[in-house]
């Protein structure tokens, strides 16, 4: 399956924005991810492949108590659980945990390029182990990872 997302803007009280499994792919331009409960952008599953641009993705992972179970904040702008996400010219920052987390050291490939990731709450960027097949395989180019200051927007959809 594909997707394609361009100059939508996207928010979610009761968890997750934008949710690609399963060997999809999904193309997010232009895009404002916004106030999520839980994460802004998931990517999870062998062959899944996110291609995402000119993309705000920011104050996600701030949890809610108003639906039934409730989810508990701390979650991450882009969570790469598994497959490939190409990130370039993106504004990721206030998110409540990390601005972006790629977490499996054999199938977490990450290229990130000419990004801001700014005022995450942890990590702004949490990578495999260095040395692992995921880490040799992601390029990171050109990116500002600043822990307080204020990120450009880039989507055109953000209202300051």
């Amino acid at each position: 399956p594909e997707a394609v997302l361009d100059r939508v803007e996207i928010t979610s009280a009761s968890g997750r924005g934008v949710v690609n499994i399963d060997g999809g792919h999904v193309d997010i331009r232009n895009c404002y991810v916004h106030d999520c409960a839980a994460t802004g952008i998931y990517v999870g599953g062998p062959g899944s492949r996110a291609t995402i641009s000119r993309t705000d993705v920011v104050r996600n992972g701030n949890g809610n108590t108003q639906h039934r179970r409730g989810i508990a904040r701390g979650h991450s702008g882009i969570y790469l659980e598994q497959g490939h996400a190409s990130i370039l010219d993106c504004n990721i920052s206030q998110n409540s945990l990390t601005g972006i987390s790629a977490v499996s050291a054999e199938n977490a490939v990450l290229d990130l390029e000419e990004s801001d990731l700014v005022s995450n709450g942890t990590y702004q960027l949490e990578m495999p182990a260095i040395g692992t097949l995921a880490h040799r395989n992601s390029t990171t180019v050109n990116n500002n990872l600043a822990s307080v200051g204020m990120a450009r927007s880039r989507s055109g959809l953000v209202q300051e």
